[in-house]
């Protein structure tokens, strides 16, 4: 049978689940604050493949795969006054390195300085 991690709830309110030392969590957030943050860990690394990471109580969101900041259909840090920041593999980077790496999948998208956003085909 699987080992299941442990939930405890600490003094000031937030729960941690842990598994031998180290947050983890496969089905929710690892570590729930009081304030409404919320952080997704599998085996002592920040991880979530299905949303960002991190869900800040003030809206700032991080996305993370295996420990590091990433993510390659949109920006890996979004903070809630608009500010963007993008990664792959931990690395910060121009948007315009991760429309070269869709293209390189044969994917269409392109970067649209305006809004700082990426835009895919809906066709592919």
């Amino acid at each position: 049978m699987k080992e299941q991690p442990e939930c405890t709830v600490s003094e000031d309110g937030r729960k941690e689940w842990l598994l031998n030392g180290d947050y983890h969590r496969e089905d929710g957030p690892a570590v729930e604050h009081l304030s409404g943050t919320k952080e997704w860990w599998l085996h002592g690394k920040r991880h979530r493949e299905d949303g960002p990471a991190y869900e800040y109580a003030d809206g700032t969101k991080e996305w993370s795969l295996h420990g590091n900041r990433h993510r390659e259909d949109g920006p890996a840090r979004e903070w809630v006054n608009g500010r963007k920041e993008w990664f792959l593999n931990d690395e910060e980077v121009h948007p315009e390195q991760i429309v070269d790496l869709h293209l390189s999948r044969g994917t269409f998208c392109y970067y649209d300085e305006q809004t700082d956003t990426l835009h895919f085909d809906e066709n592919e």
